[in-house]
């Protein structure tokens, strides 16, 4: 009897160390499939705003001989567009993608102030390319804020914040769009 005892507490004691092994590979598994989710949404994302990214260069051409004042704020523009373009990490590179995009508005609104600059036909082609590139990464940004904000939710419940302690997982920022860009039309 002692034997069949034994032989019992040993094929439960498999059968639940199965089911418990199968139950955190399992959480580990959605918690990697999420961030994953994230990282290729943003990676939609972040072609388009390379390719925004590399209007700035263009617009500083043609700005620079009517916004002779304004050479800080296309400064910071340049700036943050190389800050951009250099960083690797997505946590990083959405902080520097919003930082991006609020140093690129001003510049586009800085059009009003100089009447010179709006009749140039490059300015109002480059602000067209640069308002159908901002249309399209709205359009993804919607998905990905959505992605960010169930794995955000998914590393913070229990026992997934296990996981995320000793993973070492973190937060990923949310995109922010553009803002006031109605003016830009």
């Amino acid at each position: 009897m002692n034997d069949m005892n034994n032989i019992i507490f040993w094929i439960f004691a498999v059968v639940m160390g199965t089911i418990l092994v199968r139950y955190i590979v399992g959480i580990y598994n959605n918690i990697i499939f999420l961030k994953n989710n994230c990282e290729k949404a943003f990676a939609n994302i972040d072609v388009l705003l390379k390719k925004q990214a590399d209007l700035m260069p263009q617009l500083t051409v043609i700005a620079e001989g009517a916004m002779t004042h304004e050479k800080q704020l296309i400064s910071e523009l340049l700036q943050s567009r190389e800050h951009y373009l250099s960083t690797k990490q997505l946590d990083m590179k959405v902080d520097s993608a919003n930082q991006f995009h609020s140093h690129l508005k001003p510049v586009f609104l800085l059009a009003e102030k100089y009447p010179k600059l709006i009749s140039q036909q490059a300015l109002l082609a480059l602000q067209a390319s640069a308002k159908g590139i901002e249309d399209q990464i709205a359009d993804r940004r919607e998905f990905f804020n959505q992605t960010v904000t169930l794995y955000n939710t998914n590393i913070r419940l229990f026992p997934n914040l296990i996981f995320t302690i000793l993973f070492r997982f973190n937060d990923i920022p949310l995109l922010y769009g553009q803002r006031g860009r109605e003016t830009l039309s």
